[in-house]
């Protein structure tokens, strides 16, 4: 079974468990029509059993995740508790026997065929033989009235099988489609970061190389003729060579190969802080291995880019004086919360600035929901602002 399968049973048992609630109000209610051989103290007393079962179900499946296990044993007893209430009920004329429809149905959405094509056969047998066996089998007409029940639940439960293979073959297109998307967006990370690494690297060995050089010759040059054009030029030069220093960073923290994630964010949220004269708090859990390095998860990379957007907006938009920037690594996902105190954001508008074309924040999202992971922004205008990003460890 595959992962969304998986994720979709647990919700199919939910429903499953939901409805035999409202079956066993519609049990009641048929005993009370007219019918052969009637047992009503026995019938009372199964039907006591299968409401036991039933809120007993309804509250494993919601506590707990339910197994194929659990699906097998849930089907086995209703078949048992629908056979006994028709038995005690009038047999092949019971009125309980309508609830058998209900075993093919819930089966189908288990997205296992084989399963439905057997749940539906034993539901054709359980009837044909209660049926058979009780004493109003004798009476007038009670053979084919049998064989149209069973041929009525055989159709529905040929239907059943076949909607049960269309779910499974839809929600395996669907898995394929989601793991495409994850690989292409792996591969888009992967390019646009070594995109980023080779410039970043050219600006280095180049351009900053060659303004060192400058600033070199300009130092010498003042040192023999003093002249105040001079100066500025070397001052200038030496600004764009910390903004270029700077915008590399930006482009490619090499911090985040060699340390990790938690120092490439506390490296960002300083300068952030820095240039945007915030207060910073950071929080940052960093686990450590048996040797004492770091330990790296298989999101760092995206963590690190949606941190980065997130700070950025921070200092552009927020016109915040604090930044807090947590990070919780769980047994099971990671936690990156950036947040400010700043004047917050109206979120129906995130629409129309997409529309206008600042997708940076709208990217980050279909990044991180693409590799399995959420991110939730929490604002309101004055009240600062609270994103959260979370993605599988």
């Amino acid at each position: 079974m595959t992962a969304l399968a998986r994720e979709a049973a647990g919700e199919t048992e939910r429903l499953v468990a939901w409805l035999r609630l409202p079956a066993i109000g519609l049990l009641i209610l048929s005993h009370t029509i007219p019918h052969p051989n009637p047992q009503p103290t026995y019938f009372y007393l199964t039907l006591g059993l299968f409401t036991a079962w039933s809120v007993g179900a309804l509250a494993w499946v919601t506590l707990r995740r339910a197994t194929p296990r659990f699906a097998l044993i849930a089907t086995a007893l209703d078949v048992v508790f629908i056979t006994v209430l028709a038995v005690l009920s009038g047999g092949p004329f019971s009125n309980a026997r309508l609830a058998y429809f209900l075993i093919p149905v819930s089966v189908a959405f288990r997205f296992r065929p084989t399963v439905t094509a057997i749940a539906a056969g034993s539901t054709v047998v359980a009837y044909v033989v209660q049926a058979v066996a009780h004493p109003a089998s004798k009476t007038t007409d009670a053979d084919r009235f049998i064989v149209t029940y069973a041929g009525y639940l055989g159709w529905v439960g040929i239907a059943c099988v076949l909607l049960s293979a269309l779910l499974a073959q839809r929600t395996e297109a669907v898995e394929k489609l989601a793991a495409a998307r994850s690989q292409l967006l792996a591969d888009a990370l992967s390019a646009e970061q070594r995109e980023r690494k080779a410039l970043a690297e050219g600006l280095h060995d180049q351009a900053v190389q060659n303004l060192l050089s400058a600033l070199h010759e300009l130092d010498e040059a003042g040192e023999q003729v003093a002249h105040p054009s001079l100066r500025r030029a070397e001052r200038a030069v030496a600004e764009t060579v910390s903004e270029l220093r700077d915008a590399i960073f930006e482009l490619h923290p090499y911090v985040l190969d060699e340390a990790g994630l938690e120092p490439a964010l506390r490296s960002i949220a300083e300068r952030a802080a820095a240039r945007g004269g915030l207060e910073l708090e950071l929080d940052l859990d960093q686990p450590r291995s048996a040797d004492g390095n770091g330990v790296a998860g298989k999101n760092d990379q995206l963590l690190f880019s949606a941190a980065r957007e997130l700070v950025s907006n921070v200092v552009r938009h927020a016109a915040a004086t604090h930044l807090r920037i947590g990070l919780t690594r769980g047994s099971s996902e990671v936690v990156l919360v950036v947040e400010d105190d700043g004047r917050g954001v109206d979120l129906g508008t995130l629409a129309e600035r997409l529309a206008d074309g600042h997708i940076g924040l709208a990217s980050q999202r279909v990044r991180v929901e693409s590799a399995g992971g959420g991110l939730t922004v929490v604002s309101r205008p004055g009240s600062g602002t609270r994103a959260e990003v979370r993605v599988p460890r």
